[in-house]
């Protein structure tokens, strides 16, 4: 199994939240705002017009830049929108892809039982079939009955002008026994056959069991005619993979975004995209440029693997100028470079030699360059590809984009000891390097990153300066080269812009420097070499600061940039003589007895009065067998009451016993800090009095409705589990509590990567943010033009003539700051290194939100760590705008 990385997991925690809250509230749109609103997000949901997507089918999008891993982010969705909405054992889904290329990519991945992706599915979902669309045509009920079931396709597969599109409309005799003894509730969802009949056709079966709908590369399938497509399966709920949703016409419902910033952290993807022009004269000189980088990496690659043990043989993807081109070219490579024809392989229309390359990563593999125009601009995906050089002067929008993603991708999602191969490199035939940085940006945004970030992760190399570092403001000299006493001086004089190590003999610019600090920094070494190697450093700086989106002029370092330290003492919970960070399993250390609880369940739950829409009611019969009852009309429908019911019909009535029923139960509620002892007692209570209460015989009746009774008994656990914390929380606050700070503990935001789901983009400049003047995660403005009151605290923080310096400290990241409540982590908004040495810690609370329980909490929690902390740490909650409680804890008051 592939591990999640952690902004995976929180892709994730999001959709599973999204369907959890939807299935529990039937609407999609309050639950989107709901999960939206952690982001400081609060855009609003859009239902897609179109027959067949309903304005409660849940429709969002998910944001992945490429490299971020969408496909194995696909596989667990499917298993959340199975579990937690439609609440079903098994499945139907359609996994609908862009091109036959990736649908075969992506098929071969998915039923390779070897293949992290295949695992995945089948860890999400339970026994899995999968097939392609022509496979589909053939698809037993049985097959579908016994597991989930995912069909690999193209969206132009399901329309009717489309070859196969006509067949998946098409009578079809094996799928009679699909629409056998349809419920009379469901006659109306289906096509009907010239008898008017339900038509036995592929369609027909997927309306029935209203598909889980995935979609892959979902920029591509927005178009009205796609809508309508999509209406004509009646999916059960939509969720698309992009790196680009729409934006115009019918925006896409974002419900998570990723970073580039979080991908660099996660180790994902090769950052930042150093970039290498030549006049369109000095195409040969380019051509060469880029073969010895290739080599060169290649060097350190054999270095890493003697470190590591990690095979990498990096690979250069040349764009020809034409499909006529390539061979000459190979033929050149061969002659003139020293390449063997197996190292070399022409991807170009129909000559793909790369189809008979069966493992490409493999020691074996002998493939060092690869030969294209616009082939490799989809479905195909190696690691191993850190170099492009495009040989011609224009570039389509397209294939630039595409052939860009090509090159992100980091080996083994691992960032490697060697700082050049953490990076990618593209190499242009062009007499204009502001043109090639444009196309090279829009080609990054294509990928998913924002405008602000593709400005950032692109360096432009000044011409001379190869080999290529990832650093090119570090320059290494002979320790004899520089003179440590000027050195000392010298650096201390340059305050944080440039950083001097005499003894290991390097040299660092941090930021773009005048020609005072450059001759300060000159005058550090010897010879006249050594003094020439810095100006071409210092230039470095400058382009690199301009590729940025900066103006390349001097400007003061960020504390950040200095390697300054900013500590923030954790609160910890002493024992024996240990200091751990105090967090949720403190609070639960005492023993509690779940099975001695009110076992209970909310009056609104009634296992036989099943939600429904106005398509009719389900039961058990006194044989065991399934019911359907058609009912008149009983005004809007339900469309997630609906959608359960009809999912219910599929159920099956089996031989259920409450011991099983109590296991099914206790596998499916998640309750780690429950010994399972404890927990089955407490289920075989619940199950116990639902049958005395409601007289139910037949313990099959409940086994049918538990997917509901698993979200009701798991909600009264957590309540409970809540009160327990709730009072221990009480007695940790008390005076005697080992809650402790000391700075024996602390988290260091040098030693963190800073990682915003998005940066502020507006004009203020703040001066004192510890990472730059662009904080993440701060919005300047509401949609409806006003100022926000968290921004206007910002504006106050970075004001203060106490603060030395500041960081908007982000939500659910990892390398945060963060307090335990008696629920959740608790991540302030700001925190604030004072001049004098002490913390302090700011979280604004609008008024409607700051009486709450949650603000209890927090301030409690405040409160203690400020506390406990020996004057060192300070805690306020403003609200209202009114930031007079900051001035009054920074005096003392």
């Amino acid at each position: 199994m592939i591990t999640l990385k952690d902004y995976q997991e929180r892709v994730l925690e999001s959709l599973r939240d999204f369907f959890r809250l939807t299935a529990q509230t039937t609407k999609p749109d309050a639950a989107f705002r709901e999960v939206t609103r952690r982001f400081g997000e609060g855009a609003p949901y859009i239902p897609v017009p179109a027959a067949g997507l309903g304005a409660d089918m849940p429709y969002v999008c998910l944001r992945v830049p490429t490299g971020g891993g969408k496909t194995l982010l696909a596989c667990h969705a499917v298993g959340l929108a199975q579990r937690q909405f439609m609440r079903a054992e098994r499945a139907v889904v359609l996994w609908l892809v862009p091109s036959h290329t990736i649908l075969d990519q992506t098929a071969d991945a998915l039923r390779d039982p070897r293949h992290p992706y295949r695992r995945a599915l089948e860890l999400a979902c339970g026994a899995v079939e999968v097939v392609t669309i022509d496979e589909a045509l053939h698809l037993s009920r049985a097959a579908v009955d016994g597991q989930t079931v995912v069909i690999v396709s193209t969206i132009q597969s399901f329309r009717v002008e489309d070859t196969t599109g006509r067949r998946v409309y098409d009578q079809n005799g094996a799928f009679s026994e699909h629409v056998m003894n349809v419920p009379p509730d469901r006659l109306a969802d289906l096509f009907p056959g010239a008898d008017g009949k339900p038509k036995p056709s592929l369609v027909n079966a997927l309306r029935l069991r209203r598909p889980i709908v995935i979609v892959d590369e979902a920029h591509n399938a927005r178009t009205d005619l796609s809508f309508a497509t999509l209406g004509n399966v009646l999916p059960s709920c939509i969720v698309e993979f992009t790196a680009t949703p729409a934006r115009e016409k019918t925006p896409s419902n974002v419900l998570h975004r990723v970073s580039a910033a979080e991908l660099k952290t996660a180790q994902m993807v090769k950052l930042p995209l150093r970039v290498v022009t030549r006049h369109p004269s000095q195409r040969d000189q380019l051509l060469a440029e880029a073969l010895t980088l290739r080599a060169d990496l290649e060097k350190l690659a054999v270095l890493e693997g003697q470190q590591t043990a990690e095979y990498i043989r990096p690979i250069l993807l040349i764009q020809a100028e034409r499909v006529d081109a390539c061979e000459p070219l190979r033929d050149r490579l061969v002659r003139e470079f020293g390449l063997s024809k197996d190292e070399v392989k022409i991807s170009v229309g129909r000559l793909d030699e790369l189809k008979g390359v069966k493992d490409i990563a493999s020691p074996k593999c002998q493939v060092r360059v690869i030969i294209t125009v616009e082939k490799l601009r989809e479905g195909w995906d190696c690691p191993f590809a850190s170099v492009l050089c495009s040989l011609k002067e224009t570039w389509s929008a397209t294939a630039i984009e595409q052939i860009v993603g090509r090159i992100l991708r980091l080996p083994d999602a691992k960032a490697k000891q060697h700082p050049d191969l953490n990076c990618a490199y593209a190499f242009s035939v062009s007499d204009s390097i502001t043109t090639v940085l444009a196309e090279l940006r829009e080609a990054l945004e294509h990928n998913g990153f924002t405008k602000a970030e593709a400005e950032r992760i692109i360096l432009s190399v000044p011409q001379g300066t190869l080999p290529l570092s990832v650093q090119p403001q570090t320059v290494t000299f002979a320790p004899t080269e520089i003179d440590p006493t000027l050195a000392q001086v010298q650096e201390a004089a340059l305050a944080g812009k440039v950083r001097i190590d005499a003894a290991a003999g390097t040299i660092t610019i941090v930021v773009p420097l005048d020609q005072d600090d450059t001759d300060r920094v000159k005058s550090c070494v010897c010879t006249p070499e050594a003094k020439a190697m810095l100006e071409v450093a210092v230039e470095a700086v400058s382009q690199a600061e301009r590729a940025f989106g900066g103006s390349g002029k001097p400007r003061k370092p960020s504390p950040y940039e200095q390697q300054v330290d900013f500590l923030v003492p954790l609160l910890c919970f002493a024992e024996n003589g240990m200091l751990y960070e105090f967090e949720s399993t403190f609070l639960l250390e005492h023993p509690w007895k779940l099975s001695e609880k009110d076992a209970s369940l909310p009056a609104a739950y009634n296992p036989l009065a099943r939600p429904y829409g106005k398509v009719g009611v389900i039961d058990v019969g006194q044989k065991g067998d399934v019911q359907t009852t058609l009912m008149g009309d009983t005004g809007d429908a339900d469309f997630v009451g609906t959608l359960h019911q009809q999912m219910f019909q599929f159920s099956g009535q089996d031989d259920w016993s409450v011991e099983r029923l109590v296991a099914w139960l206790d596998r499916e509620i998640d309750h780690h800090d429950i010994p399972v002892g404890e927990s089955a007692e407490f289920l075989r209570k619940v199950i116990r009095g639902l049958t005395a209460k409601y007289g139910i015989a037949d313990i099959g009746i409940l086994a049918l409705d538990r997917f509901r009774l698993r979200d009701e008994i798991a909600a009264r656990i957590q309540e409970h589990r809540e009160g327990e914390r709730k009072a221990s929380f009480q007695m940790l606050l008390l005076s005697d509590s080992p809650l402790t700070v000391t700075e024996a503990r602390t988290i260091n935001f040098k030693t963190m990567g800073y990682e915003p789901s998005r940066v502020y983009e507006g004009g203020f400049q703040f001066q004192k943010h510890y990472f730059g003047p662009k904080p993440g995660e701060l919005t300047e403005k509401t949609a409806e033009g006003r100022v926000t009151e968290e921004f206007q605290c910002a504006q106050f923080l970075d004001g203060l003539p106490q603060v030395r310096f500041w960081v908007r400290n982000l939500v659910r990241k990892p390398t945060s700051f963060r307090l335990q409540t008696s629920k959740d982590w608790f991540y302030p908004d700001f925190l604030c290194q004072l001049k004098d040495g002490r913390t302090l810690a700011v979280e604004y609370k609008g008024r409607h939100l700051f009486d709450g329980i949650d603000a209890e909490d927090k301030r409690a929690i405040g409160a203690i760590w400020a506390s406990r902390s020996g004057g060192r740490c300070l805690f306020v909650m403003p609200t209202e705008g009114d930031f007079s409680g900051i001035v009054g804890a920074l005096q003392g008051q």
